[in-house]
């Protein structure tokens, strides 16, 4: 079976299922979900963990013509309808694209009060196919109950619409599940794919050309291939044909090594999910959807035949330890869909389905007009930054409708085009560190679009108030119009940057460049009403460079507690036997301690052979710290994951046996109250921390194991302790868990809308917002 849109569904999944009233429904289930397709296990799956039955609708006779299609929709759009009136299902779960089959259900379910969930492939969203129906979706999708997304991009689409997005991955297979077969006689690669317009099938070929010595073997329906390139294949390339999923699943556990290649940068592979449910090493193309979902399990290649050929060959040599990324990225992904089906039967079971789309409502419709709009401009980007998103919603929370200007995140500009209270405005601009000279770059280009758009959008509306986030500091007067125009301005400095720069460079700083960076902070703090900074040491130190105590507010870098069971401790798995495991998670600078972090480890290899560290994250000491990895002896037990969604991120702390904070003593590290150590805090992970000013200011010494900064024996002497007494670092980890709750965002909001004057806004909860999107490790 092809499927196009942009999502690529399993050949495995057989293209002899049956008509629709041969796939009968259970006339008692509770939910229904129908797909205009042959066959989609992930369907399959969904409805029977949300105790439903599924039931495919095809029309075989109109669907081989081009031309009858719209016949084809009218007529799956009456054996839908058919189908729920005989079988009056309390819920319905429809799967999009086609935007008609949401489209139908929407008005069977209006009609008898039922309640519509809808599951949207990526193609819904990013298919040249289906960009017409971009509306369609957009008014269907704010009138679901619940919409479920595969990927984080589409989840800030529909939340930007308004509608009750949940992120739930591809249910993950079983060995048991697997048909038996016979073990290859010599290594094989199994490339899984359906030869779909998306599927560099040329370049695949020409890169099996270069691995003679292996059996490549390629599923989906060759007759899709042309016949040219059939006849041009290699020799040690197979072409499977469509399989039953079982004898599909049977050559995924076979094969050492699975494969997908795909030309769409938004695509959900799910073979990878397959692949990673069975355990198997796996190489992917070279896009960022599929880079932030399987960074720490796959080997990743642009779609060139050298290098794809390069990325497989190491694939093969590595296959044990791919096999042991992929089993434990398994358990990651198999939690976040607990955790996100459970918040989908909670809403659905207890009947608050029609009292949430009651709530956003007034949230982002006329409440939000009375109320007034609030411009916030952040160089960070609204996908990757967490604080710059939760200052969004609690605003949208508040009543008021929100404009963002700010920067493209790692998948480049992601569209939002909301009507619904928040609109994101992005600037095609990505941050990266080197070289130095970008810097400037960056900032101007930045600031001369921030600028055009501010001034834009202020002329069109009255803003109450414009909240403008550093670096740099000069972004401040990009609020030159709305501030004319009676906005109050609030600067919120996550950064105070002359401690920044004198950390960054030492002594190596030009004394031109401290100077700037005073007199740049100084101008900013001046224009604006408000300054909002992000610890009490900061706040002393703005006081002493002569800004007015009223005119400071302290706002900590802290996020909303995630509802339901994301709150706790990762419960067991006991299907799933995990190696014992450390974790730090940051961006990979100097100023954050990875490579004390690693020497700590190393130290201690002898004495906890079995267990593992997990660096979360990415940046420029990325290369060196895995250099000194391997000449410490312990690569094969230091995971670089890379960066990873919040919602994995989030999965890996929650079952790290000890998290690590390792910030250096370079006069800005001082500054720092580490967001990371309040994660680890909130889900009860034991910490060995840096003892710093700010951090001591807020957790006591028997709430963190503290070490002096830099310094790697004192570390792994902290963390060998808690190695050594699990008891102690349960209490430890209890006490923690204490402070952080008395520093949540439940507790400080109030502070931040008094800063921005919007203080006595009456709150309306923003339905389902906190855990959706990713978060940058920081």
């Amino acid at each position: 079976m092809r499927t196009r849109g942009g999502h690529q569904r399993r050949e495995a999944q057989s293209g002899d299922a049956p008509p629709v009233d041969a796939v009968p429904a259970d006339p008692a289930a509770t939910l229904l979900a129908v797909a205009w397709a042959a066959f989609q296990p992930r369907t399959v799956q969904l409805a029977a963990e949300l105790s439903g039955e599924s039931v495919f609708i095809t029309s075989r006779r109109l669907a081989a013509t081009a031309g009858l299609l719209p016949l084809r929709y009218a007529s799956s759009a009456f054996q839908t309808w058919r189908l729920l009136e005989r079988h009056r299902p309390r819920r319905v779960l429809v799967i999009t694209p086609p935007v008609f089959a949401p489209m139908a259900c929407w008005l069977w379910c209006a009609l008898r009060r039922r309640d519509l969930v809808v599951d949207c492939h990526t193609g819904a969203f990013h298919s040249r196919r289906w960009a017409w129906a971009r509306s369609l979706h957009r008014w269907v999708l704010k009138r679901a109950s619940a919409v479920l997304v595969h990927n984080d991009d589409a989840l800030a689409l529909v939340k930007g619409w308004g509608a009750a997005g949940l992120l739930v991955p591809d249910d993950l297979p079983l060995s048991d599940e697997a048909q038996g077969r016979a073990a290859p006689a010599r290594p094989m690669i199994l490339v899984a794919g359906s030869f779909d317009d998306n599927e560099p099938v040329r370049l695949v070929l020409d890169a099996v050309r270069l691995l003679p010595e292996v059996e490549v073997r390629l599923t989906g329906d060759p007759e899709l291939v042309a016949p040219e390139v059939r006849r041009g294949a290699p020799p040690n390339a197979v072409f499977t044909g469509f399989l039953p999923y079982p004898a599909f699943l049977g050559e995924l556990m076979a094969a050492d090594v699975v494969a997908a290649f795909s030309t769409d940068p938004q695509i959900m592979n799910r073979a990878a999910f397959e692949a990673v449910g069975l355990g198997r090493p796996l190489v992917l193309s070279e896009l960022p959807a599929l880079r932030a979902r399987f960074a720490s399990a796959a080997v990743f290649s642009p779609n060139r035949p050298e290098e794809m050929a390069a990325a497989l060959r190491t694939a093969l040599r590595d296959k044990e330890r791919l096999a042991a990324r992929s089993a434990a990225l398994a358990v990651d992904l198999r939690e976040q869909r607990r955790q996100a089906l459970e918040q989908l039967g909670a809403l659905l079971l207890s009947g608050r389905a029609a009292a949430a789309k009651a709530e956003r409502t007034p949230a982002h419709t006329g409440a939000a007009r009375s109320r007034g709009a609030v411009l916030m401009i952040s160089q960070h980007s609204f996908t990757e930054e967490a604080i710059v998103r939760r200052n969004a919603f609690e605003l949208l929370d508040a009543g008021f409708e929100v404009d963002v200007i700010c920067s493209a995140g790692v998948g480049g500009v992601q569209r939002t085009d909301a009507r619904s209270g928040l609109r994101v405005h992005w600037v095609p601009i990505r941050h990266r560190r080197r070289p130095l000279v970008r810097y400037p770059w960056e900032y101007a280009a930045f600031f001369v679009a921030a600028l055009a758009l501010a001034s834009g959008l202020a002329s069109r509306r009255r803003y109450a108030a414009v909240q403008v986030d550093n670096l740099p500091d000069f972004l401040i007067f990009t609020t030159l119009v709305p501030r004319l125009r009676g906005a109050r301005v609030v600067f919120n400095m996550f950064e105070l940057t002359p401690e920044m720069v004198a950390g960054r460079f030492g002594q190596r700083a030009p004394r031109v460049l401290g100077w700037l960076a005073r007199r740049l902070e100084s101008a900013a703090t001046g224009w604006s009403d408000q300054v909002i900074v992000v610890s009490e040491e900061c706040r002393r130190r703005v006081l002493q460079r002569g800004v007015r105590p009223e005119k400071i507010a302290v706002v900590l870098n802290t996020t909303a507690t995630p509802p339901g069971p994301v709150a706790g401790r990762a419960p067991s798995r006991p299907e799933v036997v995990e190696r014992p495991y450390v974790v730090t998670h940051t961006t990979l600078v100097e100023r954050y301690g990875v490579h004390v972090v690693i020497q700590a480890f190393a130290s201690l290899q002898r004495k906890w052979p079995e267990l593992t560290l997990r660096v979360i994250g990415d940046g420029e000491e990325r290369p060196a710290l895995e250099q000194l990895a391997a000449r410490l002896g312990v690569s094969e037990r230091v995971v670089f994951t890379g960066f990873l969604p919040w919602t994995e991120t989030m999965s890996q702390i929650r079952r790290a046996v000890v998290g690590m904070v390792a910030v250096i003593a370079d006069g800005y590290g001082e500054l720092l109250l580490p967001t990371k150590l309040l994660e680890y805090a909130r889900f009860g992970v034991p910490a060995v921390c840096s003892r710093l000013p700010v951090i001591e200011h807020y957790f006591p010494p028997d709430t963190v194991a503290y070490f002096s900064a830099g310094e790697a024996a004192e570390l792994a002497a902290q963390l060998d302790l808690l190695l050594s007494d699990p008891a102690r670092a349960r209490e430890q980890a209890e006490r923690a868990q204490e402070v952080a709750r008395t520093l949540g965002w439940e507790r400080i909001r109030g502070e931040y809308l008094k800063a921005l004057g919007l203080a006595g806004a009456p709150r309306q909860p923003h339905a389902m917002a906190a855990p959706a999107l990713e978060e940058r490790p920081a």
